[in-house]
């Protein structure tokens, strides 16, 4: 009897510390929602802060400048979807595997003509300030035109963790809609990084796994 009594008296305590360790599961996360990255600085100061996190968007920013204007402006108010170098790296991968099976030969970012840089890139930025509570509200997204006046579709996803539906990462999924109102043609891509707010915007960043341009380059760049 003083065993079972023992086993019990074990067994409840097991059964507090995990559902203190649920409440604080769930804490986190619910905190981790609301969270901003303050950047004391312009966008573009925060891209050019990171090391060589950014050296190939800087690289293309160069190439255009209207949209490096529109970061570095302290008055301009604009929400830019940053990429790491990897994202630059698959869309140059990409196409100079389909230029080399034709015997062409290879091309880098500033070898990509000057018009088919600037569309790509104008698709990524966007005219005032956008970020997860005001996209939360859109179940099915929402139709944000770019700097050029192109569609693409802003979309907010909260990941499951920790045995918690919808209780992980916020993400921002960005869509190409190709002109079409069907999403079977549409290109996403989801956030790594949500909610940097600068002095003159906001940037979030896309995955690793992003490839510049959605998978464009390797088409336009090989007819």
């Amino acid at each position: 009897m003083k065993n079972k009594h023992i086993f019990l008296g074990l067994s409840l305590i097991v059964l507090l510390l995990g559902v203190a360790s649920c409440k604080k599961g769930n804490t986190y996360y619910e905190d981790f929602q609301v969270k901003y990255t303050e950047f004391d600085g312009t966008s573009l100061e925060f891209l050019e802060s990171q090391g060589n996190t950014y050296d190939s968007l800087l690289l293309v920013l160069d190439r255009v400048p209207s949209v490096r204007a529109k970061l570095k402006d302290a008055n301009a108010k604009t929400t830019f979807f940053a990429m790491t170098n990897s994202s630059f790296t698959n869309a140059l991968d990409a196409m100079n595997g389909v230029r080399k099976a034709g015997n062409r030969s290879p091309f880098y970012l500033e070898d990509i003509p000057q018009l088919i840089l600037d569309s790509l890139t104008y698709h990524y930025a966007f005219n005032g300030e956008y970020d997860t509570p005001y996209l939360r509200d859109f179940v099915e997204g929402k139709v944000i035109k770019a700097i050029d006046d192109y569609n693409m579709t802003l979309k907010y996803k909260v990941t499951s963790a920790s045995g918690i539906i919808g209780g992980g990462q916020q993400q921002i999924i960005l869509s190409d809609m190709n002109k079409s109102i069907f999403q079977r043609y549409w290109q996403e891509s989801a956030t790594s990084v949500v909610n940097i707010r600068t002095q003159n915007g906001m940037l979030h960043v896309l995955a690793p796994s992003h490839n510049f341009g959605f998978s464009k380059l390797a088409k336009l760049l090989n007819k």
